[in-house]
């Protein structure tokens, strides 16, 4: 899920060599003034850095196993995936009880299960996990 974030989203005519503002001296100036300066300029300043074509590869492979082995068990399925979202989010269990309701220890016990089923299937498929 964390690579999936990285990835740029559109075709190639989504990226703009110029900035989504051209700020003037004036706005810099009430940016300063209302401390806003240092945040703005931080946002202009990052860089996004892009997965490499291996973590793309392996992301592609990753990204059916829950839906190639917990297909007859949705509520496993659903769980993995949204767990696994929380986590590439740096979040847990308690935010997706959250967000989706029920609760934390549910998601949390359904997670392990269905990566438990996913696990014994790659085993027993003699897929090589990276």
């Amino acid at each position: 899920m964390r690579t999936l974030a990285l990835l740029p989203i559109g075709g190639g005519s989504g990226y703009a060599a110029w900035p989504a503002y051209c700020y003037e001296w004036e706005d810099l100036l009430a940016q300063h003034e209302q401390g806003e300066l240092e945040r703005t300029q931080q946002l202009q300043n990052r860089i996004r850095l892009l997965p490499s074509s291996r973590d793309v590869q392996r992301m592609e492979a990753a990204i059916c196993w829950p839906a190639q082995y917990l297909a007859r068990l949705v509520h496993l399925l659903v769980a993995v995936n949204v767990v696994a979202l929380a986590h590439s989010l740096e979040r847990d269990s308690g935010w997706v009880a959250a967000k989706r309701g029920g609760y934390a220890d549910t998601w949390r016990e359904r997670h392990d299960q269905g990566c438990s089923i996913i696990a014994r299937g790659l085993r027993s498929c003699r897929v090589p996990v990276f």
